[in-house]
Parts: C-alpha cells; structure tokens; sequence
C-alpha cells in the first residue's frame, strides 16, 4: 500500500510542470502598422520578362475582345459633331471603362480633340521626364459596318496590353491610345489633335506601335510574312530610327512564338500614309510603326457589313502574334539593368534532328558571346549574320549538364538581326540553357546602353538618407530614398535587402523566416540572425536561450551557471533549467488544475478500497 502512495506522488510530480512565460519587451514587439497594397505590382528593373508578356497574351482572350468590342455594329461618325451620340459615344465609354477596370485603376485617362481621342497614360516609377512608349489603334469604322477587323483586331492588341503591362510597374510611361475620326469625310481627321498635343507637351517617343487591321493574310507568301511591321527611316545610318524596333518584334515573334512578322521599309508599305501613325511622322516624332495585315488586297470583307467579328475567314493567331510581340518587345527594351550587358536567356527542349533558331539585334559594334549548358548527344551550334552567312560553327560531342559551355566569342560590327541556329543532331531529346550576351546603343547616341539609363546620372552616386543604398537604386527598388526604414516596420532597409526580405513589404516584420518562435522584427531589435534558428551556432536554440536567461549570440553551451554539474547544453538537451541547481532540493510553487491531483488521488482510493474487499 505504501508503494501505491509513493507512485501517486511521482506521477503528480511528473504531471506538473512549472509555468514560465517569455517577457518581451514593447520596443522588441512593437512592429508601426503601415497599410498594405491590396494588389502588389512589381516593379520591373533589370529582368526581362518579355517571354511571359508574350504567352500572356490568348488566342481566345483576344478574339473575345473583338466581338465584346464589335458586336454594336458600325462606330461611323462623318465629323467631329457626331462624336458625341450613338454608338461611337457608347464605345468611347466603354474604352474609358476597360481602360480604368483592366489596368486597376492604374492608367490615367484623357479625351485630346473635338474627336474624342482617348490617351491612357500608364505611369513609369522614374523620376522626371523620359521617352515614352506608345500602343495605338483607331475605334470608328466606315458607315454600316461592324469593323471587327477595321479597326476591332487594332482595338484588341490595346486592350490586351492594357490589362497585360499594367500588371508592372515600369521604369518608362506607355501610352494607349484609341483614335478617332479616321474615317471621317476629312479622313484621318482624330490622329493629328493627338499628336500636336505630344508634339506641344515635349514628349519623346522611344517607339510607336500603331495597328490597324490584321486578320487577313496573303496565303501565296511565307509564313514569316504573313503580317507586315511599317517602319519609319531606311538605311542602317537609321537603323534605330524604325527599323530596329520594327526587328525587334520580329524577334520576339521568332523567339517566342510562330514567326509570323516581317519588317516594312514605309516606301514599300501600302498604308503608309493612310493610318494613324502618320501625323507623328509627319511632325518629326521617329521610331514611328504601323503594323498591317499582308492579305489587303485579298480582303473582301473590308470596309464592308461581312467586317464582323464570326467572319469565317479571319485568322485571329495573327492578331494575337502581333500583340505579343509588341508586348514583349517593350517589356524586353524596359529589361535594361544600368552597368550590364544586353543578355538574351533561352531555355528550350528539342527532339532529335530538330533544329532551333535564335535570332537577336546588333545596334552597335560589339562582341557577342554566346555559352550553352546541356545534356545528351552531339549538338551542332551555328552563328549567322540577317542573310543566313556563317560566320562561325562548332559541333560539341560532349558537355556537361551543370556548368556552360562557351560556344561563340564573335566580333560583329553591321547593324541588324543576328542568329544562332542550335540543332540537337542524334541525341532522342535534349534541353539547352542558352545565353546570348551583348552590348547595344539602341539610340545611337555612341553611348553603350549598359551605360546609360532613362535616369539623371547622379542618382547613382547620391544616398540622400544615408543607408548605403544609392538614390537609384531605392527607386529601382520602390522604396524611399528619404527613410532608411521605407515600409516601417521597425527593420531598416539595408538589413531587409541583406537577409533576403522586402523592404516596400511591412508584413515580413511579423513572420519567422527560421521558424525559432521569434519574429524577423523580434531578430532584428536583438541583433540575431533571422536566418537561423541558432544565432551563435552553440546548438541551443535562440527562443530556448532567451527563454531560459541566456546570451543567444553567444557560445554558452559549456557553462553551467546553477552549478549543478550539467552544462547548458546538457540542461537543453535534457529540458531542465540552466539556472536551477537540479542536485539540491527544490522549493516548488505548484500551480496546477484540480483535475491533476484528483484524478491520481481517485485512482488511488479505488486501488485501496479493491484492495479492503479482496482482504475481506
């Protein structure tokens, strides 16, 4: 009976426990409230997204953007008096609607002109004024038809990009315009008020892409002709006044989707001086490109009722490629990362005999260089100039699947599109990591791109809050270059760069990057890593140190300040107190639940009593 009693007294020991609590101070808690975007946008600087802003765009996205934007029936106005009723009002608005709705509020809105022109203004994060990029289609139709194509599919490559860029934070502004007038008894009456209006405001134009019908092509010419980029200037003294960026999307639709785009020269284009692009031209603005479908003369349904969005024999791929390109082409140019090369990444698979073709821009002398990482069999790499000549090859029968290869180191000094044609010779599959670097000088100012930017040059020397961070960067970063601590939540900017956080992001204050109990903040204020669970790496855990009275940032695993013979890394391990002597005896203050003595003590009195009868 005693042995029951003495086991009744062990287990209640061994049930309670004593409470302890950590006592954390309000200045190491404290973390100032600051409200959080309900919509994070990234701001774009030095990476180059220009791929997934040409997948983004959808063959059945843009086609439904043509019918919702069609199926009303003719946008005719004869002048500017008509502008303001019927169904040329009715789709004003609803630009107005998709404009403000598809960018989140984001692009800003105005009607230039008696013809009610509507300029959307998509803001650049940079600081002063800057050359802008420009995404144009005109909205009214000739009288009694639909447009679907004249000019809904110029309409959809708008709207498309709309809800597409606005989905960043560019360095540069993008302009989306929705001319009007066009076919007004004076013809191409709404275009001219826009430009005048850019033209008396100051702006620079770094590229213009207007497009104006492109769902029908001419089936007697090659696929990668299918639709026609007009380009302004001639002659590679010119090249980067128009035909580099007309290239570019010919690039972009190379690399990323069906190549289905050929460059113009504006004296053998056929709309040249009949589409909306025009009155910029004509007012000195280059890098002026109008984008046109290459069956015109096939078109039937043009300018005709049958110019509806279900027309049989509309190709909307086209449509959907050239928005695309545009797309990509821009979010490739705002890629630049000031002190860098032009760096062009490709990461593809291919079957074996297949072969792959890059192509890229040179705008100035340059060396390109050009490394490759792969697995398999033997791969064939060949450099080309715009007309196909070789001007190197190599063929690799080996390589190693971690570490790059490099492949070309090749000086070119003409101006034009380059290519590297990549052709997997016997191998069942195989994945290439290629790069391609280069510099470019897209403006021709003899100034290398890598070392220039859209930015006053002193930014990057000036740290006007004096947190080692240059006023460039906290721009390109979106955070202020007159607080060290931007998003405040009590860790410094530096600090968050450092470890890997957020510093626009206050929400990061309060999460537990190496999940130790303690929060980033609570890190930060205690001069501990929040990237270890383990600040002074003496194998005790820093919240444990803390708990317990000791130094979590520095090595006090061998102490034994209770002088109970048991290190403090042997208290932890065995989940004692480093500060209570476990040798001596103890005065214990027990807090515990009824529940916790009664139920030994029940247990007990049911053993004796079972005991009494049997004894009986």
């Amino acid at each position: 009976m005693k042995r029951l009693w003495v086991l009744a007294i062990f287990t209640i020991i061994i049930i309670i426990q004593p409470v302890q609590s950590i006592q954390l101070s309000t200045e190491e808690t404290s973390v100032v409230n600051a409200e959080i975007s309900q919509s994070f946008v990234p701001r774009i600087y030095g990476e180059d997204i220009s791929y997934s802003v040409f997948q983004d765009i959808t063959f059945n996205g843009y086609k439904d953007i043509v019918r919702k934007f069609t199926e009303n029936g003719s946008r005719y106005i004869m002048d500017f008096t008509m502008a303001d009723r019927g169904t040329n009002l009715a789709s004003r608005n609803y630009l107005i609607q998709q404009f403000d709705e598809l960018s989140n509020g984001r692009i800003e809105t105005e009607i230039i002109g008696d013809h009610r022109n509507i300029v959307g203004r998509l803001p650049g994060y940079l600081p002063g004024e800057h050359p802008v990029f420009i995404i144009s289609a005109h909205y009214d139709t000739v009288d009694n038809s639909p447009g679907a194509n004249c000019d809904g599919s110029g309409i959809a490559a708008v709207l498309s990009l709309v809800r597409m860029l606005s989905g960043y934070d560019w360095p540069l502004d993008i302009y989306f315009i929705a001319f009007n007038g066009l076919h007004t008894l004076d013809t191409m009456s709404g275009s001219p008020e826009v430009a005048n209006e850019f033209q008396n405001r100051g702006i620079e134009i770094m590229t213009m892409y207007n497009v104006d019908t492109l769902l029908v092509d001419d089936p007697g010419i090659p696929l990668n002709e299918r639709i026609r980029m007009g380009y302004s200037g001639s002659g590679l003294e010119n090249y980067h006044m128009g035909q580099y960026w007309a290239e570019l999307a010919t690039m972009m639709s190379n690399n990323y989707g069906a190549n289905r785009i050929v460059p113009v020269p504006s004296g053998q284009f056929e709309i040249w001086e009949s589409s909306d692009h025009y009155p910029f031209y004509m007012r000195g603005f280059t890098n002026i490109l109008c984008a046109y479908e290459s069956g015109g003369a096939h078109d039937g349904s043009l300018y005709t009722i049958n110019d509806s969005w279900d027309n049989n024999e509309y190709n909307y791929a086209l449509g959907t490629q050239t928005t695309s390109a545009i797309g990509a082409s821009i979010a490739f140019t705002m890629s630049r990362r000031y002190g860098a090369p032009t760096q062009r990444i490709h990461n593809f698979t291919q079957g074996s005999g297949r072969t792959k073709l890059l192509s890229f821009l040179v705008s100035t002398p340059t060396i390109v260089n050009v490394t490759a990482r792969w697995y398999g069999g033997i791969s064939n790499f060949t450099f080309t100039d715009s007309e196909f000549n070789v001007l190197s090859s190599q063929v690799y029968y080996y390589s190693h699947p971690w570490n790059s290869t490099e492949i070309f180191s090749q000086s070119v000094t003409t101006k034009g599109t380059y290519y590297i044609i990549v052709e997997n010779i016997d191998f069942e599959s195989v994945g290439y990591d290629i790069s391609i670097t280069y510099n470019t000088d897209v403006d021709a100012n003899d100034v290398l791109d890598s070392e220039e930017y859209w930015l006053d040059m002193s930014y990057f020397t000036s740290d006007q809050d004096g947190d080692t961070i240059s006023d460039a960067d906290e721009i390109f970063l979106g955070t202020d270059m007159n607080n060290i601590d931007s998003d405040s939540d009590t860790m410094p900017d530096n600090y968050e760069l450092e470890m890997g956080f957020d510093p626009t992001d206050p929400s990061d204050a309060n999460l537990d990057a190496d999940s130790d109990g303690l929060t980033n903040a609570q890190e930060y204020s205690g001069g501990l890593n929040p990237l270890s669970s383990d600040s002074d790496g003496d194998l005790m855990d820093d919240l444990w140190e803390l708990t317990n009275g000791l130094n979590p940032l520095v090595d006090d695993a061998d102490l034994d300040p209770d002088g109970d013979e048991m290190s403090n890394l042997e208290e932890y391990i065995a989940g004692t107190d480093p500060h209570i002597n476990d040798l001596e005896p103890q005065s214990m203050i027990w807090l515990v639940s009824p529940i916790v003595i009664i139920a030994p003590i029940a247990g007990l009195l049911y053993l004796r009593r079972r005991n009494d009868q049997m004894i009986s």
